[in-house]
């Protein structure tokens, strides 16, 4: 059997997430479709993460097995030229055997956006959660460094039995691009929801609605109420190293 790896993007706005669900439309399940389409079997790809529905990718890495050879550039293109508009093949190698996306990377970026503005753009509104409000956001990236290091975040996710809780944040940057911001978290491994209602939170600071000790209680296993719309999630990008 030949190992694949593949890097692809996606815009999520169609999309119930990465993993195969009856009846619904996702990732996994066109990509899949493609590759069965291509090798004349059913190849079922394994992804790195999940994504919630929404969510978009710029940087996705997947491997899938299959029992014959096809050079990496031409299966590129086969597959560019079979998948919908909406999921893009950014690159494609024969993989070391044992490669799986899912476990051999070494972290993850994801970038969520926040238009703060009246006004609506066409272009930004499927990729930004849109405040019309300016937010405080010298506080917010005060307050921010909170959630920096290694914590129990049961407060900030959906309860999942099978999921260690205890997550080293490595990065959490603020970037004010006029009037876009931008906030950047890197960790190995992230828990569902737990950048939406990060974000969420951080909103909440910036309207001067919560302070510090509301941060402090979600990090202690208080429910965070607050959850950020999925479109403004981007995976921007894997780490490998």
């Amino acid at each position: 059997m030949f190992n694949y790896g593949l890097i692809l993007s996606f815009v999520g706005t169609h999309f119930h997430g990465w993993q195969i669900q009856p009846s619904l439309r996702t990732v996994q399940g066109e990509l899949s479709s493609c590759l069965s389409k291509i090798f004349d079997r059913t190849i079922k790809p394994i992804g790195c993460c999940r994504t919630d529905a929404g969510v978009h990718a710029k940087e996705y890495a997947a491997n899938f097995k299959a029992p014959t050879f096809i050079e990496p550039d031409k299966l590129l293109k086969a597959l560019n030229s079979l998948l919908p508009h909406d999921i893009g093949v950014k690159k494609v190698w024969l993989a070391e055997e044992k490669w799986n996306s899912r476990y051999s990377i070494k972290g993850k970026t994801y970038v969520y956006r926040i238009h703060m503005s009246h006004a609506r753009d066409p272009f930004l509104e499927p990729f930004v959660w849109r405040i019309p409000y300016t937010l405080q956001v010298d506080k917010m990236r005060e307050i921010s460094q909170l959630l920096v290091g290694t914590h129990d975040f049961s407060g900030f996710s959906k309860k999942e039995d099978d999921k260690n809780p205890i997550i080293d944040l490595e990065e959490l940057v603020l970037l004010q691009e006029g009037d876009i911001l931008i906030l950047s978290f890197r960790a190995r491994r992230f828990l569902r929801y737990m950048v939406r209602r990060m974000v969420g939170a951080l909103v909440q600071v910036g309207l001067e609605k919560i302070g510090k000790e509301e941060i402090e209680r979600y990090l202690s296993g208080e429910n965070c109420p607050y959850t950020a719309p999925a479109k403004g999630l981007t995976l921007e990008k894997i780490h490998f190293s």
